[in-house]
């Protein structure tokens, strides 16, 4: 197994690969203007889909579930079969950089964590293309909720490849990506502890009991349960910031 079919391995069997939950994919929906009765959803990055059902009950339209890892897509093919909804959601396997779709063919598009992926302003540029004229664009995403912050958690998310923005700077790019910034919402901190982190620490528990001191997959731990800690520790500097916008 290799390093990243492991990160697979920890996140496969959580409810969510990433923060968020449902109270907060609803309170974002409910700051959306009406949509059509049977709206064309895209779910960008979807994992294996708490957010994509949660979309599925909040409309009579159809959703179209993208990512780029067939574990993920057919754990959400099972539940939403076992569900009674795979009548109005499908999913797709492809990267969120080469979406193979036409251009303004969804009402919705959404995506929750994982725009960081292709960075805020890219992945906007990018996913407008595929809303309808008057169509929407929901995606949440990394935000510096206080100024200056410690120099030990800016390290944190330079190693990781992501360097937050401020919500003021993120909704100048929301801007010079052409789209028209209708709401902003924070996940509230139980997005984050209650429902992603929990369920990670105790998946990390049991793991380490056959990997705890392997000397790639061990450190790879331990790495994640440092990130919960960097949290807890830091939590009033940042957090997930939902946009919603209009493609006008």
């Amino acid at each position: 197994m290799t390093p990243e079919e492991f990160f697979y391995h920890v996140f496969c069997p959580l409810p969510r690969q990433g923060p968020g939950c449902t109270g907060a994919t609803q309170r974002a929906w409910y700051y959306l203007p009406d949509l059509p009765l049977y709206a064309q959803v895209l779910d960008v990055g979807c994992g294996t889909g708490a957010q994509t059902r949660d979309l599925a009950r909040l409309t009579n339209g159809s959703i179209t579930a993208v990512d780029n890892y067939q574990p993920f897509l057919d754990i959400l093919d099972a539940r939403v079969q076992k569900e009674g909804l795979s009548e109005r959601v499908r999913t797709v396997n492809a990267s969120m950089d080469a979406l193979p779709f036409e251009k303004g063919e969804f009402d919705l598009i959404w995506s929750e964590g994982t725009i960081y992926i292709m960075g805020f302003m890219d992945g906007l540029s990018s996913w407008s293309s595929l809303c309808r004229k008057g169509g929407f664009i929901v995606v949440s995403d990394i935000a510096w909720f206080a100024m200056n912050p410690p120099m030990d958690l800016t390290q944190f998310w330079e190693k990781e490849g992501c360097i937050p923005l401020t919500e003021d700077e993120k909704t100048e790019q929301v801007h010079k990506a052409g789209l028209k910034l209708i709401a902003t919402y924070r996940l509230p901190e139980a997005g984050w502890w209650e429902y992603y982190y929990v369920p990670m620490l105790e998946r990390i528990i049991d793991l380490k009991k056959t990997y705890g001191t392997h000397p790639e997959f061990g450190p790879i731990l331990s790495s994640f349960e440092y990130e919960a800690e960097i949290y807890q520790k830091y939590k009033r500097y940042y957090g997930y910031t939902f946009f919603v916008m209009q493609n006008p």
